[in-house]
């Protein structure tokens, strides 16, 4: 007889008062225990309100079947042992045998393979959550850019230093910033190359550990706006604290220079460019219009080495793609409802995970601040030394800047959650029909959702693709039709050949 541990829980202060959840989930599970003859060790409880974060007999439980050598967990249905993306990802990792009782659904290595593609995109949707969202925290930036202090070392003619706060800041080094001044001065005269004014500031004593700073990094810092007191993140531009080394109108006198050097040959948008690394060398592709309307791609082989300069039409490119995207799910095959349900149901977890560590953080900051106000006030009043008073100030308002930081950080990965799985609610359907139909500029958009770093070598292109759509091409539910019986003939047929 199996051996297995059931888990009842109810969400809400009004069920618990109420009294009828729990004993009706404990009478359902040994209901289905008996019926399936399983032998149900130990059901564990949980009161809890929605806004009560953490679970104690959620983790006593996990204990208890780690200690027992126990793979089974019986509960009403999902929302009752699920209420967190933690918790997707911390079941998966125990291997587990969970029979979702309403739902007449059991999860293991062993399930149907309709029920275990859906709870894996669910556990894919819950890490990737989770892994954006620690990214995000270790970041610790979002503060800083809002109050126009870059997060980031700071460039060429400016150091970072601590304030009388102890807060990071930026300020020009007084040997460098001189020097960048006279780069922008001097290439806005349009007298000069980068690789002569290289030269020639170096000879004046500009360097980097005694070495001429490179031509590409001089050209980096001439299109840097950071050097009239902004700077930009993500593509937006933020009005920084730091203090400018050269003003607007002469940026702008650069950036004028710039672009009258870039005259344009032609009006062919090439929608590969910048997106392709050559396998040899790690250069990236670049494209050339052949007889006015033949595109071809082809490393740039400026690292030198033995790099193999095969050419390749667009059009070719284009195959290499559709060919990838026709592995997604088809669209008649009805998975796209399943998809779509199990994007809601994850999204409800994000709303819940989402207002109940928005609260628990509000009520520490509101603590902090509290407690920043009566420290000022005991200094006002002479019950504590200024040396005391500057310690706990810095401290907790570091704690402060800290809290805030994460909320910037749930934010901003709510929103991209939310990018995600609307893509993978909609993406898919149409995705054929989107790329082929788009622009340059949108066929590069559609091919960053699906994955990174592409690679051409050996007249082939390879493509690491993001853990959900890895999943959704990869997965064998999908390549046998979303059936197991497809996937059961498959192999033996296979069988039958060998």
């Amino acid at each position: 007889m199996k051996s297995a541990v059931g888990y009842c829980r109810v969400s809400s202060k009004k069920q618990e008062d109420e009294g009828f959840s729990i004993p009706s989930q404990i009478k359902l599970l040994n209901d289905y225990a008996k019926k399936n003859n399983i032998r149900l060790i130990k059901i564990f409880t949980e009161s809890e309100t929605a806004k009560k974060a953490g679970r104690k007999a959620f983790n006593e439980m996990l204990i208890f079947i780690k200690e027992n050598n126990l793979n089974t967990i019986l509960v009403e249905k999902t929302d009752r042992l699920y209420r967190n993306f933690k918790d997707y990802v911390t079941l998966d990792e125990y291997d587990l045998e969970i029979h979702l009782i309403k739902e007449g659904t059991v999860l293991s290595k062993n399930s149907k393979s309709h029920d275990k593609f859906i709870h894996g995109i669910k556990v894919l949707i819950a890490k990737n959550y989770i892994d954006n969202l620690s990214e995000e925290v270790k970041k610790g930036i979002r503060e800083k850019i809002l109050q126009g202090y870059y997060p980031s070392k700071a460039p060429v003619g400016y150091i970072n230093v601590k304030n009388s706060e102890g807060k990071n800041i930026i300020i020009p080094d007084k040997e460098k910033a001189p020097f960048v001044q006279r780069l922008f001065e001097l290439y806005a005269t349009g007298a000069y190359s980068v690789e002569e004014i290289k030269n020639k500031l170096y000879n004046e004593g500009f360097n980097h550990k005694g070495k001429p700073y490179s031509k590409t990094r001089l050209l980096f810092v001439l299109k840097d706006i950071f050097y009239v007191g902004k700077f930009t993140y993500r593509g937006v531009i933020h009005d920084g604290k730091h203090e400018p080394i050269i003003d607007i109108e002469l940026f702008n006198r650069v950036q004028k220079m710039f672009n009258q050097s870039k005259a344009r040959t032609h009006d062919v948008e090439f929608a590969y460019s910048g997106l392709i690394t050559c396998g040899y060398c790690g250069c990236q592709l670049t494209a050339e219009l052949k007889k006015g309307r033949y595109i071809y791609y082809h490393c740039t082989g400026k690292r030198g080495g033995e790099c193999k300069k095969d050419y390749i039409r667009e059009e070719k490119l284009d195959e290499v793609f559709l060919e990838l995207i026709d592995k997604l799910p088809n669209p008649e095959d009805g998975l796209f409802e399943e998809i779509k349900k199990a994007v809601i149901e994850m999204r409800k977890i994000k709303s819940n995970y989402e207002e109940i560590s928005m609260e628990g953080i509000q009520k520490q900051i509101t603590r902090l601040q509290n407690r920043l106000d009566n420290l000022y006030t005991d200094k006002l009043d002479g019950r504590i030394t200024q040396e005391f008073w500057q310690e706990k100030h810095n401290q907790w308002h570091d704690e402060k800047d800290r809290l805030i930081e994460k909320m910037k950080s749930i934010s901003s990965t709510s929103r991209t959650f939310d990018e995600g799985t609307n893509l993978l609610e909609n993406f898919c359907k149409f995705a054929r029909s989107e790329f082929l139909k788009a622009n340059g500029k949108k066929k590069r958009a559609i091919l960053k959702m699906l994955g990174s770093n592409f690679i051409y070598k050996d007249k082939k292109v390879s493509i690491e693709l993001t853990s959900v759509f890895n999943y959704l091409i990869n997965n064998d539910f999908v390549k046998y039709g979303g059936t197991d019986e497809a996937r059961t003939r498959d192999l033996l047929r296979d069988r039958q050949t060998l």
